[in-house]
């Protein structure tokens, strides 16, 4: 792993964003930001872009930037515990595109970590190989 090197990788991670000390959904939230000012496929590039602006935040402290990225899914999960009442609710967004590796230290130790919430649920594992220069 060296400074500059670039990685495709894969990402399943659950974007939250924190207000009054409460988790919520970054794509409900983006969603609910634009609601009655914009429509239909708008309202998914709105989230789109939401979700991209959250994983290049999470780059930026990570060791990585973003080249090229794209969202391919979004899902809202439901589980249920073994003699629960109680319902799990979370939301996972799938990723895919290059990163350029911009600290190698830090960066190992955050794909060792994972990335976002919900990693119990198997979110936040980014799946990564080298990139084109290989």
């Amino acid at each position: 792993m060296r400074t500059g090197q670039s990685l495709c990788f894969n990402l399943r991670a659950n974007p939250t964003i924190c207000k009054a000390g409460k988790r919520h959904d970054l794509l409900m939230e983006a969603k609910r930001q634009v609601r009655g000012q914009v429509e239909g496929s708008d309202v998914w590039l709105h989230q789109q872009q939401a979700a991209l602006d959250w994983l290049a935040a999470q780059g930026e402290r990570s060791g990585f930037t973003l080249l090229d990225t794209s969202v391919d899914a979004y899902r809202q999960q439901q589980l249920r515990r073994e003699n629960s009442r109680q319902l799990i609710q979370f939301s996972s967004v799938d990723y895919t595109g290059m990163l350029t590796v911009t600290a190698p230290g830090l960066f190992l130790q955050r794909l060792s970590q994972g990335y976002g919430k919900s990693r119990a649920f198997g979110c936040g594992l980014m799946l990564i190989k080298p990139g084109a220069e290989a």
